[in-house]
């Protein structure tokens, strides 16, 4: 079993864009990340950044280079699969310290070397929604002309959304570690503990289990606190016989898991129950859908007819399904807007969230579409779960 991407695609990433560099006539590519949102840098490079920022600028021939912070380098040299890194101002952290007599570059002398000295005149951005101010403001002064910048997201979340045999691998793996701090927590989980108490209990069994570590912040809620479809847990005291959301998801080798479960550690009420029937019913269903070849719209659509003929409509916020690899959450979602045909090893998590005013129902698992269906990456505990 592997751990990690092998070097040998990562490069073959590099070649990739470099290929549509030159259909598009652009001379380089950037992309961004930080420490939260890591995934282009640790898709090419193995970097993920901590404190700093980081970036990747890859030209249409030649070599990439790794763009980190002053204070990153020997880090970024222990993991990084690009071998040419700079140390650039811009990619300091937030606190914004001086580093004085600490020789760094700039942007004007990355553009010059990757372009023999012809100059970039046309530089694809990707990240824009995460690329901070300093260096999109470096870039602007470097560059000059505004048009010279140009939005160029799906260039590399395009190649992103279809996964290799070993990326597959290591979300399956992810999985297999998440569901067994399922087991876990499910039998250790009791009337008194702190949301955040289970929280730790999660995080024990995950690094035990073998995760590198967590892929999102941990989502145990209860009671009111479950109608949250995005927090974090607090120091509430778990009851008997109130709704609990488990949402726990481990990372490994860079790519993450997550899977969702509503409980009681007692008995339903009758109407509680219905609705995590049926929500579970909506989840189930989904698969039903999916296969190669079919319009995204068109899943979302019967989605939401499902709610329509079994009058929940008034308790839909979204669904069914978002893009899932690096980041619990990426492209594409499954919308009624979506236009895209689903593709074999494109791969999602079912996320079904039902919002009542009392409380929320999520039941969420990964999956890849295959030729004629999906491939569950987890399907433990689909029931109804009353200990």
């Amino acid at each position: 079993m592997i751990t990690e991407i092998p070097l040998e695609e990562r490069q073959e990433r590099i070649k990739k864009i470099q290929h549509e560099l030159n259909k598009r006539d652009l001379d380089a590519y950037l992309v961004h990340s930080t420490e939260s949102d890591f995934a282009n840098v640790l898709y090419l490079s193995n970097h993920w950044p901590v404190f700093e920022t980081a970036g990747v600028i890859i030209p249409k021939k030649g070599e990439p280079i790794l763009l980190i912070g002053p204070e990153a380098e020997p880090f970024a040299k222990s993991r990084s699969t690009i071998i040419k890194i700079r140390k650039l101002f811009e990619y300091r952290e937030s606190a914004e310290p001086d580093y004085p007599g600490i020789p760094l570059s700039s942007f004007e002398e990355i553009f010059d070397e990757i372009s023999e000295g012809r100059g970039i005149k046309k530089l694809g951005l990707g990240d824009y929604t995460i690329l901070p101010m300093p260096v999109y403001d470096s870039l602007k002064r470097t560059l000059k002309k505004k048009e010279t910048i140009i939005r160029a997201e799906e260039i590399v979340s395009n190649l992103r959304i279809i996964k290799s045999e070993n990326e597959i691998c290591l979300i399956k793996e992810a999985h297999k570690i998440t569901e067994k701090v399922l087991d876990e927590i499910l039998g250790k989980i009791k009337p008194g503990l702190t949301e955040k108490q289970v929280v730790g209990m999660v995080l024990e069994s995950m690094y035990k289990n073998g995760a590198e570590c967590e892929a999102f912040p941990q989502y145990v809620f209860s009671g009111n606190n479950t109608k949250n479809a995005i927090s974090r847990s607090t120091f509430k005291k778990i009851e008997k016989n109130e709704l609990i959301q488990l949402s726990i998801g481990a990372r490994f080798g860079g790519y993450s898991s997550s899977i969702g479960r509503p409980l009681v550690i007692g008995k339903m009420p009758k109407k509680m129950k219905e609705l995590v029937k049926f929500g579970l019913d909506a989840h189930l269903k989904t698969y039903e859908w999916i296969k190669e070849g079919i319009l995204s719209s068109s899943i979302a659509e019967k989605f939401v007819r499902y709610y329509e003929n079994n009058n929940y409509i008034n308790y839909y916020l979204y669904g069914p399904c978002h893009g899932t690899g690096i980041i619990e959450v990426e492209k594409p979602w499954m919308e009624t807007s979506s236009g895209y045909l689903l593709e074999e090893n494109m791969t999602f998590m079912a996320d079904t969230f039902i919002e009542t005013p009392e409380y929320g129902i999520r039941w969420e698992d990964g999956f890849r579409v295959t030729k004629d269906g999906i491939e569950e990456f987890s399907n433990k505990w689909q029931e109804l779960i009353e200990l």
